[in-house]
């Protein structure tokens, strides 16, 4: 992981530090996870945040095992 140096105003420290809270992560954590909602949203405009976040959880789900392809066919 690369350490870089950012310039981030007060408001925005405590919006980010509210955030971690509430997601239940440490502050670098919740920045990590924030900034990639946030690219992600910029290079797919057309998909809410929340469609992006359940994205991300389903991706984790099935690199963790937790759940199996869907069989269509059964459909």
């Amino acid at each position: 992981m690369t350490r870089k140096t950012v310039a981030i105003n007060d408001d925005l420290i405590r919006d980010l530090d509210i955030f971690a809270r509430k997601e239940h992560r440490d502050f670098s954590s919740a920045l990590r996870y924030a900034l990639r909602i946030g690219l992600l949203a910029i290079e797919n405009p057309e998909l809410t945040v929340q469609e992006i976040k359940d994205i991300i959880e389903a991706r984790i789900d099935h690199e963790m095992g937790n759940v199996s392809e869907l069989d269509t066919e059964e459909l």
